[in-house]
C-alpha cells in the first residue's frame, strides 16, 4: 500500500503545475505570454512619438490598430498637420504593405526590400510600425539562461530565422520579466551578427486593464558611434491610451479605408 502511494506521488510530482511555481516555461511559451500581455488578441492605441538628433526634436501622434490574430495591422498619424493624413496598412498574410501619403493624395505600395528602411524619419523601422514579422512563428526560440537587465530578473531568450521566413533580422535577443513575463528589452542584430538596434520597455503600469510597458524606446547603434559621447539620438514611443480584445471591423484594415480622404 504505501509503496503504492509512493508510486503515485512520485508520478504527479513529474507532471508539471499550470498555475504553479513548478511550472517550467519554454521559450516560445515566454513569448507567446509576453506578446498576448502587451498586444491581445487585438489593439487600438493612442501613441506619442518623440523624434530626437543631433538637429531637431519632433514629436507625432498616432492611432494604431492592430488584430494579432488575423495578422493584420493599420496606423494613422494624427498631429502634428504637417504629417496628419500619412497612413500605414498590413496584411501579414499576404505580405502586403501601403504608406498613403496626403500629400500627392496616393498610395503607395512597400517592397518587403523596404521593410528595414526607416519610418517617417524614425529609428522604428516599416517592419516594427506594422508588425509585418511574427516573432512567434519566424524564429526559434532557445532559452539561454537568466540576466538582470534594466533591474528586472529576466530570461534571456535568443530567436533566430526560420530558414524559409521572410525577416529583416538575422537574430534577436530577448529579455523577458521572470515574475510575469513582460518584455524589458530586445535587441536586433544583422545577418552579420552585428548589433544593430536596441529596444528598451518601461513605466510599467495598468494601462487597459492590464499591467503593459507604457514607453518603448529604440536606439540605432550606429548613430551613437558616429556621435560619440556627445548626445543621444533616439525614437520613444508613449502609449498614452489603449484598449484590449475589441472587435474591430475588417473595414479598418481595407485600402478604401487607407485612401480616404
Amino acid at each position: 500500500m504505501n509503496k503504492a502511494l509512493l508510486t503515485i506521488t512520485a508520478a504527479l510530482m513529474t507532471v508539471p503545475l499550470l498555475h504553479g511555481t513548478s511550472y517550467a516555461l519554454t521559450a516560445r511559451e515566454i513569448i507567446n505570454k509576453a506578446e498576448l500581455a502587451v498586444r491581445g488578441d487585438s489593439q487600438i492605441a493612442l501613441v506619442e512619438i518623440t523624434i530626437k538628433n543631433r538637429r531637431w526634436t519632433r514629436t507625432m501622434k498616432m492611432k494604431s490598430w492592430d488584430n494579432r490574430v488575423a495578422k493584420k495591422s493599420f496606423a494613422e498619424i494624427l498631429a502634428p498637420k504637417k504629417d496628419a493624413g500619412n497612413r500605414f496598412l498590413m496584411i501579414t498574410a499576404e505580405k502586403l504593405m501601403w504608406h498613403y501619403n496626403p500629400d500627392i493624395g496616393k498610395e503607395m505600395k512597400i517592397h518587403p526590400s523596404m521593410m528595414l528602411q526607416s519610418w517617417m524619419g524614425s529609428d522604428f523601422t516599416n517592419d516594427d510600425i506594422v508588425k509585418e514579422s511574427s516573432i512567434l512563428d519566424d524564429y526559434t526560440h532557445a532559452l539561454d539562461g537568466k540576466k538582470n537587465v534594466e533591474g528586472h530578473e529576466c530570461y534571456v531568450i535568443t530567436m533566430l530565422p526560420k530558414p524559409d521566413a521572410a525577416v529583416v533580422w538575422g537574430k534577436l535577443l530577448y529579455y523577458a520579466r521572470v515574475s510575469d513575463c513582460l518584455p524589458v528589452k530586445q535587441e536586433f542584430y544583422d545577418q552579420h551578427g552585428k548589433l544593430k538596434k536596441v529596444l528598451t520597455l518601461s513605466n510599467f503600469r495598468n494601462m487597459g486593464g492590464r499591467v503593459i510597458p507604457a514607453t518603448m524606446k529604440m536606439i540605432t547603434l550606429k548613430k551613437h558611434r558616429e556621435q560619440g559621447e556627445t548626445g543621444e539620438e533616439y525614437t520613444r514611443m508613449e502609449i498614452k491610451d489603449v484598449k484590449f480584445n475589441e472587435k474591430i471591423p475588417n473595414s479598418v484594415f481595407s485600402l478604401q479605408n487607407l485612401k480616404r480622404r
